[in-house]
């Protein structure tokens, strides 16, 4: 029978092959690479890359660090869970500061690097055919602050319904949809682009 400390390092080993699993996987889709093209980039037999992915191998550190070299990612991120496609929040969450008198208070929404340009657009929707957007250049992240109405949006395969006050941020380098689902919804756009972006940037191409 294994003692309290086996069994937490179990469950710890186990935690950390899933982990890793979710990771390698959803980094190698992401990038549309195959499960032969990375094995071989990284060195590393298909099967036992196939073997990391359904976490049923405890690869080492020469292994993951091959792996993270033709991934073209840093070594943690192999080992942080996977930051999620979109990420939300509702209205009212986040970390919350008040001033002194009470007459104020600050939800933090999003934080964000320095990055080479930040634009801020005012949307208005109305509900009807979706707005489909092309991927804008490598790297851009969008935030969207729903402050009317009711909005669908981010990455086209999988959107999220956002209420008055509630905020999505995603990838806008993948092709990405604005769909309003009320009359009269209004939004704040926040783009951060990771490269310098084309002279014609507008709104409505986000």
């Amino acid at each position: 029978m294994l003692d309290e400390h086996s069994s937490a390092t179990e469950l710890e080993a186990g935690e950390l092959r899933r982990r890793i699993a979710t990771s390698v996987r959803e980094l190698r889709t992401r990038a549309g690479r195959s499960l032969g093209d990375l094995a071989a980039d990284a060195g590393i037999g298909k099967s036992t890359l196939h073997a990391i992915e359904n976490g049923d191998a405890n690869p080492g550190i020469e292994t993951l660090w091959a792996l993270a070299q033709a991934l073209g990612v840093p070594f943690g991120d192999l080992l942080e869970p996977p930051v999620p496609a979109v990420r939300v929040v509702r209205a009212g969450e986040g970390p919350q500061v008040l001033s002194e008198s009470g007459s104020m208070q600050a939800h933090l929404l999003a934080a964000t690097g320095h990055r080479v340009r930040v634009e801020v657009y005012q949307l208005a929707l109305e509900p009807g055919p979706s707005h489909q957007a092309a991927p804008h250049t490598s790297s851009t992240i969008e935030h969207v602050l729903v402050t009317a109405g009711g909005l669908n949006v981010g990455p086209a395969e999988s959107p999220v319904h956002l209420g008055a006050g509630d905020l999505a941020t995603f990838s806008g380098d993948r092709a990405h949809a604005y769909e309003a689902t009320m009359p009269g919804t209004t939004a704040v756009l926040l783009l951060e682009y990771g490269s310098e972006p084309g002279r014609s940037s507008r709104a409505a191409e986000s």
